[in-house]
């Protein structure tokens, strides 16, 4: 990769050493900053949080310090259950992970945590630039090993901001000898339906040769597939689903994304869990038409995705009351029906308790598609 494409990465990569030490420097004085530490660690004082800072020398301890107790407390206080599989079994040691998407923070936050724990360097994390809402926010992500996803601008600006991701993706993998996370499409999904979009692994292939399945294979690409029992931010999905529908357009409010985030983390989550599997390309029937393996791909992503997705009682109660049926009364009892029935009772209307369920009803019906039930 030549020096031209390795300097266009400056705008999207995480801080480099350089600029980690002038980021928290500038923290210091950051009452933005300091005051949403304080949110999640009330105890804090100013002056722990500036002692803090100082001791911070690199990205990763930043995240150690600061954004790693933010996830064990979402763990410990919203969690029922907390369940990892197929992490230890990854045989590359740079692997580009493509994960559904549910929740803003959790669904990467989740395996650095892991990683962690395992002694394990922490991967870069993607962000749409429609997070970065402000330069303490872009400090924020940076300093958490993020890289931004760039989605404004015009058409020539968008094609060439996909291409340098696309590089920059690749030579993470493969020269910059880091993981990175990413998500199968932009966005989270708000229908419940963990689809691959076909543009994203067009993307991820811009970079790679004439030999889409080695460009594939190159990527080592492992499908992270994280289910909650309940949905993060459910009520706000259908909401905005709502909206769309009759508006034709949802215009969010300011912050709103950051109100999501924090609700993602407090929000009651149930049983948890996130397995890992590599993909393999042998699986997949390259014919050497680009349209064709892009589609065989995403194709492949979504089967893992649905196979490895836990189905729990809340999907099957969501189920026979959306079908008005008993197909799946084998799941769960009349009790748990009563405690889900609680949780729909914060519908406003018809509209949304029909969409709240159908959140839970999509994965059950992918793994039906695959006759894995």
């Amino acid at each position: 990769m030549n020096e031209q494409i390795i300097e266009d990465f400056k705008s999207i990569a995480p801080y480099s050493d350089e600029q980690v030490l002038a980021s928290l420097k500038w923290l210091e004085t950051n009452e933005e900053f300091i005051s949403g530490i304080q949110f999640f660690y009330p105890k804090w004082s100013k002056k722990e949080i500036v002692s803090k800072l100082k001791e911070c020398k690199s990205c990763s301890d930043f995240q150690v310090i600061f954004i790693r107790d933010i996830i064990n407390q979402s763990i410990d206080k919203t969690m029922t259950s907390f369940q990892i599989k197929g992490l230890k079994e990854l045989k590359k040691p740079n692997n580009l992970f493509i994960s559904n998407h549910r929740d803003i923070f959790l669904d990467s936050a989740l395996l650095q945590n892991r990683l962690w724990e395992m002694d394990k360097p922490f991967t870069e994390i993607s962000l749409g630039d429609n997070l970065i809402v402000n330069d303490t926010m872009k400090a924020v992500a940076k300093l958490n090993s993020m890289f931004t996803v760039l989605r404004t601008g015009i058409k020539s600006e968008i094609l060439s901001n996909v291409k340098n991701l696309s590089n920059y993706l690749r030579y993470s993998i493969t020269q910059k000898n880091v993981s990175s996370w990413i998500a199968q499409k932009n966005g989270r999904t708000k229908d419940g339906n963990d689809l691959t979009a076909p543009g994203f692994i067009k993307m991820l292939l811009l970079s790679g040769g004439n030999d889409l399945k080695e460009s594939v294979r190159e990527l080592n690409i492992v499908v992270s597939t994280i289910s909650y029992e309940y949905e993060p931010c459910a009520y706000e999905k259908a909401n905005e689903l709502s909206i769309i529908e009759k508006e034709g357009a949802y215009v969010k409010r300011p912050f709103e994304n950051i109100y999501s985030l924090v609700n993602g983390i407090k929000d009651e989550k149930g049983d948890v869990k996130l397995v890992f599997e590599e993909l393999n390309v042998d699986n997949i029937d390259f014919v050497n038409n680009k349209k064709i393996d892009v589609l065989s791909v995403a194709k492949e992503i979504d089967r893992i995705i649905y196979k490895n997705y836990q189905l729990r009682k809340t999907n099957y109660i969501a189920h026979d009351l959306l079908y008005n049926d008993h197909k799946y009364r084998h799941h769960y009892t009349q009790k748990e029906v009563k405690e889900f029935k609680k949780y729909l009772a914060r519908a406003s209307n018809e509209d949304i308790y029909h969409r709240v369920l159908k959140i839970y009803v999509s994965p059950l019906h992918n793994k039906e598609k695959l006759e894995i039930l």
